[in-house]
This record gives structure tokens, C-alpha cells and sequence, in this order.
């Protein structure tokens, strides 16, 4: 399962994608239950791409001054997007998480093993019900979990369906 950034996954996302809007300045919030804004959590910097399938699977956060600048990864299927206000908002997210979370770097291999760490770091806020356990002995895949991966908005899906039609008519040329 590797990961890739968008801008090297397709390099034309920030004319082709997102409806005119540049998805690697939004700003990210976390939020209560009632969509309150609580704390500016940091600014997405960059979407990471399954290079095998191109769906989008994090969103790289710079959490700025908030936890000092820190970079994490933010499961796509964790975010509620509101575009005109440019902002991805996090329910339940709390500071004390994301200092948390292993810290994301350029250079980092991020394998499955950093990725259960970011995952372990997330599972607090999805409801005990909905937690899924992969079977045992299986390799991880990302519909293991949906809640992570699998972002409920048609807007965002539309866009990274774009993204993989406009990639492989390209790659066929």
C-alpha cells in the first residue's frame, strides 16, 4: 500500500480538482457535535494518494502553533469539508490527541505499522459500535475500516473519481 502525495500522484490537481478551491490551504478544525468551531487544529498541506487504486487517504495537517508546528495524517473518512469557507472540521478531536499522534516528515517510509499507530490515535472518536476488527491473520486493508477511509461527501469523492479518470486516460496516451 503505498502512499503518494497528490501533487506527485497528478500534478495538474490544483487547476483540475476541487472546484477552484486549493485543498492544501484549508484550514482544519476541530469541532463539537454541533459543528461549533472549538480550535483551529492546523492547515492541510497535502493529500496522500493509495498509488495502487488512487484514492484518496489522509490529509497531511501542519498543526502551526497549536501543537508547535507538529505534521500528522488526518484519514479522510475523519473530515466533514466545508468548501466555501475553505475548512475540514473534526468532531471530537482534541488537542491532547494530536500530540499524540506520530509525527509525518517528507522522508518518513510511512508502512502499515505507522499507519495502525496514526489509526490507534483515531479510534477514540468513532463510536464503539462502529469499530471494526480486521480478521485475524489477515493483511490490513483499507476497508477494514470505512470510517477512516471512506469520506461521506459526494463532492470530495466526485473530485478524486476526476482525478483517477483524468490520471488513466493520460497514462494510456
Amino acid at each position: 500500500m503505498a502512499l503518494i502525495k497528490l501533487s506527485d500522484y497528478y500534478s495538474d490537481h490544483k487547476t483540475d480538482l476541487f472546484g477552484g478551491h486549493n485543498i492544501n490551504n484549508f484550514s482544519v478544525y476541530a469541532n463539537d457535535a454541533g459543528d461549533n468551531d472549538q480550535d483551529k487544529v492546523g492547515t492541510v498541506k497535502e493529500l496522500l494518494v493509495d498509488e495502487r487504486d488512487g484514492r484518496f487517504r489522509y490529509f497531511i495537517v501542519d498543526t502551526g502553533f497549536w501543537v508547535f508546528g507538529k505534521k500528522v495524517l488526518l484519514p479522510v473518512g475523519m473530515a466533514k469539508l466545508n468548501y466555501d469557507k475553505e475548512r475540514l472540521y473534526v468532531s471530537g478531536l482534541t488537542k491532547e490527541q494530536v500530540e499524540n499522534l506520530p509525527e509525518f516528515s517528507d522522508d518518513l517510509k510511512i508502512d502499515n505499522n505507522y499507519e495502525e499507530r496514526v489509526r490507534s490515535s483515531y479510534r477514540p472518536l468513532i463510536p464503539r459500535s462502529s469499530v471494526l476488527q480486521p480478521p485475524a491473520g489477515e493483511a490490513y486493508n483499507y476497508q477494514h475500516e470505512p470510517y477512516f477511509y471512506d469520506l461521506d461527501d459526494p463532492t470530495f469523492r466526485s473530485y478524486e473519481q476526476r482525478m483517477r479518470d483524468r490520471r488513466s486516460t493520460t497514462s494510456r496516451l
